[in-house]
């Protein structure tokens, strides 16, 4: 978890960054990119986040009153598995999205009328 932790925590900082960044010259680019970029990125954050809550930290001492406090609630990890598979579903189809947007763009630059 250290390890997962000492990479995984400054790449989701600078992610941050990324995205104030793109929304701040979102003038130069393309509304449909900036929209699917920013969704791709809040899927990408939540994904992180439950893949750490989901997986990751039931290992770690310090936070056996969460688990303890899931497990007795019943539905919440239930919640949890399931949304593991569904985030990833949502970053794949968020990445098609995406290449979609930037093909298009590319051929309606070279886009010629027969």
């Amino acid at each position: 978890n250290i390890i997962f932790a000492s990479y995984g925590i400054p790449c989701f900082a600078a992610y941050i960054l990324t995205v104030i960044s793109t929304l701040s010259i979102r003038k130069h680019l393309t509304p449909s990119f900036v929209t699917i970029f920013v969704l791709t990125a809040f899927v990408n954050c939540l994904t992180y986040i439950n893949t750490w809550l989901a997986l990751r930290l039931h290992q770690e001492p310090l936070f056996n009153f969460y688990y303890h406090f899931i497990n007795w609630t019943v539905v919440i990890p239930i919640v949890h598995q399931f949304l593991i598979g569904f985030f990833f579903f949502a970053q794949n189809i968020n990445s098609c999205l995406l290449t979609i947007d930037r093909f298009v763009s590319i051929v309606a630059l070279n886009w010629i009328d027969v």
